[in-house]
């Protein structure tokens, strides 16, 4: 158990909503398709924000209702699978629009699992007695990665951002990072893949390159084996919940909310089904969002503390899995 608390959240959503009737003019498809195989009827596109844009946005309301000064921030972590520069980083960037000249920054990627990573990370940070806040954002402009002439995975990806600061608790305070479990299983990348730059110079030899890792691709547009990927989240997502809620000793009906990746409400379902959940525990808002990637899950527990639904003391879990493949889970008490 570490004594973290969950002093602020925030998000960011960018204004333009594209509904499935939208996504009909531009691929084969229909609403009715969408919707039974998905669970969404609209999401959120950028209309033109970079990712650092959208975390700084997210990372403002979380100081606020944090009521932190920036340069209160000892750490900075930006999770994102989208960022706009190879360097300097997005954490980097966000530091520099807040004004947090004293902490130190860094972008993590683990796909859509990324926030789980970073929770955990931040709570073994809080550990030294010299770290006192820490700024975790997660903001993907995943849009960037969408081939829109594939039909199969354009209607699932949304954009947005979410922030949340997490400080030392004290000893008295019912806050606390109660345990987590998280996994990669590399051997089973290739069923989600999307490619960066090939090396590329004047003095490489005709040829020379070597092939992709994860067979060719033409452009950096991600590519899912859509079967395998379900199979693989209905499991991950149940086990790791399970397994995280055994080391902290949490029986499943004392969880006040389960927070899922918002990437299919079918999987969000059959997890459930998986871990016996109950389904009033489960949040679902993927039907308005999409699949914001690492940010689904925060824009989630930014909406429930935002709209008074959950309170101090009360346990809740989350869990994701994405590219890598990744997978995590975590129980904390709010």
């Amino acid at each position: 158990m570490a004594k973290m608390k969950i002093t602020g959240t925030g998000s960011y959503l960018p204004e333009l909503t594209v509904t499935n009737q939208m996504m009909t003019k531009i691929v084969d498809t229909s609403d009715e398709w969408i919707t039974t195989r998905t669970g969404i009827s609209e999401r959120r596109l950028s209309s033109g924000e970079p990712t650092w844009f959208m975390a700084a946005q997210a990372a403002r309301k979380a100081l606020a209702e944090a009521a932190l000064d920036p340069a209160q921030l000892d750490i900075i972590m930006v999770t994102t699978c989208t960022p706009d520069y190879y360097l300097p980083s997005a954490a980097c960037i966000v530091q520099a629009e807040l004004g947090a000249d004293r902490a130190f920054c860094f972008d993590l990627n683990a796909a859509c699992t990324g926030f789980v990573y970073a929770l955990d990370m931040a709570a073994r940070y809080l550990s030294d007695p010299n770290i006192h806040h820490i700024l975790i954002v997660a903001s993907e402009n995943i849009s960037k990665l969408v081939d829109y002439s594939d039909r199969s995975t354009c209607v699932l990806f949304g954009d947005g951002a979410s922030a949340v600061v997490c400080s030392r608790g004290s000893d008295e305070d019912p806050s606390a990072l109660l345990a987590t479990r998280l996994g990669s299983e590399g051997q089973t990348g290739h069923v989600l893949v999307s490619r960066a730059l090939k090396v590329r110079h004047p003095f490489l030899a005709e040829g020379a390159v070597w092939p992709d890792r994860f067979g060719e691709h033409a452009d950096h547009t991600l590519t899912m084996e859509g079967q395998e990927v379900f199979k693989f989240a209905v499991r991950v997502l149940a086990d790791s919940v399970l397994e995280a809620a055994a080391q902290a000793g949490v029986n499943l009906t004392e969880l006040r909310y389960i927070i899922p990746h918002q990437a299919n409400a079918r999987i969000v379902e059959a997890a459930a089904r998986r871990m016996k959940a109950d389904p009033a525990q489960i949040i679902s808002r993927i039907a308005d969002f999409g699949n914001t990637s690492s940010a689904s899950i925060p824009i989630c527990l930014d909406e429930l503390v935002r709209a008074g639904k959950l309170q101090r003391g009360e346990k809740v879990a989350i869990c994701g899995f994405g590219a890598g493949l990744t997978y995590g889970a975590a129980i904390f008490s709010y």
